[in-house]
């Protein structure tokens, strides 16, 4: 584990980047890109069995239940939706809408940014790692249990390199920041860039 950070480190400065400047609208898509899939990620991990997403790999430190590291490795977006949505199979009831928010509480956050966002295949590439912050003495089982008790989740930092490249940019963007998910004050769920700089300039959020 310990030679795992530096070479994510180097791995992530190694990515080449385009030598056109991003237009406006792929920095908005390339943040829109990162931000759903963080969310995905988490939302697969907390999924009853886990949700594997094709190009997305979780690194946990010893001892912990949580992850620490998420890596992308051409990770594509465009293949999230139906993993998410074969997980609403088995009605509509009230009862089986009660066991799938048990077994995955943020399923339904994560089909609505993926939806929301009409993404397809190929329309974002993603490459690069993202490091998280679970808040003290947060474990899976309090995580879980806070989710589902409250509709909430608990605020979750992370701190991202990942350059996105697809159809649905012009050219490929690297994107650093620190983000935090939260549930905002009308108990909807929000993802918001606390430090933010675009193929290495620093941008004002």
């Amino acid at each position: 584990m310990k030679y795992l950070i530096p070479f994510l480190l180097m791995f992530c400065l190694l990515f080449p980047l385009g030598a056109k400047e991003p237009t406006p609208n792929d920095v908005t898509v390339a943040i829109a890109a990162i931000t759903d899939s963080t969310i995905c990620a988490v939302a697969a991990f907390l999924n009853t069995p886990r949700i594997d997403l094709p190009g997305s790999n979780l690194y946990f430190r010893d001892g912990e239940t949580l992850p620490h590291i998420l890596t992308f490795q051409e990770a594509d977006l465009g293949t999230y939706l139906p993993l998410f949505m074969s997980t609403k199979e088995g009605g509509t009831s009230f009862f089986a809408s009660l066991m799938q928010s048990a077994r995955g509480p943020l399923n339904d956050v994560a089909i609505q940014y993926l939806t929301v966002h009409a993404w397809e295949k190929g329309h974002a590439i993603l490459k690069g790692a993202a490091i998280t912050e679970w808040g003290e003495g947060v474990t899976l089982p309090s995580l879980m249990g806070s989710v589902i008790q409250s509709g909430k989740i608990p605020d979750i930092l992370f701190t991202a390199d990942v350059v996105v490249a697809g159809r649905r940019v012009s050219t490929s963007v690297r994107v650093e920041g620190k983000f935090i998910l939260h549930s905002d004050d009308e108990g909807y769920f929000a993802v918001r860039p606390l430090t933010l700089k675009i193929n290495g300039r620093e941008v004002e959020v």
